[in-house]
């Protein structure tokens, strides 16, 4: 047995099927079948192992028999039944520290696609409820997908200079949908003005984008400030954990006041949608 860096993502993996390489090699061996190594995908468990309940066992303290390892059916205790879910492999399951990480690294790899995707897909869909203007919701989540990708990047530049703290794993995963959310509002903000901006001021687009920058943005640009100042204290933690979420946030909230002073009002201006500028072309 030798110690593993759990917080080497790369490392626990090849760990893992190490393990599960040496069980299946020796799977044969002449009584290694007599030991039970470990559940595999499609088990089915009896809890507990014994598979006897009853009411004096439940009852007594002292009795292996735990009460929430029986359930209660029609006044008579039996033993639970539980069936691991079936993955369609036949790998044995490897448990501890070890197993809860790289299970924790599986679970994680698939939600960094997908979770940020639903979230956008979301965003989208109230944002082109609120504005009645699907051009107005395509604006504000292609400029949420700017971020993400910079969140990606981040964790890709940690990874490559091996600081496991900062990479992509299931800690950091909460920063990517809170970024976008906080994104989002600030683009509310601008799309907003400007549309309040364009109806006073007649359709004057530089004049508008002037008054909504020196109002609206310079409020946006103040409360980046105050939020980032916010996050200083778990930048200086530490907690692999917490200090993660506190860079990978602030880069987030760099990157989304830069889109909703500049970006943003530029693709509108380009794609002139009409909650902002009306009929005018």
């Amino acid at each position: 047995m030798g110690f593993v860096n759990t917080m080497d993502p790369v490392k626990t993996h090849q760990t893992v099927k190490d393990i599960q390489k040496w069980f299946e090699d020796n799977k044969n061996e002449p009584g290694f079948d007599l030991v039970t190594w470990g559940f595999k995908s499609g088990d089915v468990i009896t809890m507990p192992e014994a598979g006897v309940c009853s009411i004096e066992s439940v009852n007594e303290s002292n009795s292996p028999t735990k009460r929430q390892d029986c359930a209660n059916e029609n006044g008579d205790w039996v033993a639970k039944v539980v069936q691991i879910e079936d993955s369609g492999t036949t790998t044995m399951a490897v448990g501890g520290f070890l197993g809860a990480t790289e299970a924790t690294h599986d679970v994680a790899e698939v939600e960094y696609i997908k979770s940020p995707l639903i979230t956008a897909l979301a965003i989208f869909i109230v944002a082109a409820l609120i504005f009645g203007s699907p051009l107005v919701a395509a604006i504000l989540t292609s400029t949420l997908l700017v971020t993400l990708f910079g969140q990606y990047g981040l964790g890709a530049y940690y990874t490559s200079i091996e600081n496991w703290s900062g990479n992509l794993h299931f800690a950091t995963l909460v920063s990517l949908s809170i970024a976008m959310g906080l994104g989002v509002d600030y683009g509310i903000y601008m799309i907003s003005r400007l549309k309040e901006e364009m109806a006073a001021t007649g359709g004057k687009w530089v004049e508008s984008l002037q008054n909504t920058l020196e109002t609206t943005g310079a409020a946006v640009f103040a409360s980046i400030v105050v939020l980032l100042a916010s996050f200083i204290p778990l930048l200086m933690t530490q907690l692999a954990n917490t200090w993660a979420l506190g860079v990978f946030i602030s880069e987030a909230l760099i990157i989304d006041v830069v889109l909703a002073l500049t970006i943003i009002p530029l693709l509108v201006y380009i794609f002139k949608p009409k909650y902002v500028f009306g009929n005018k072309k």
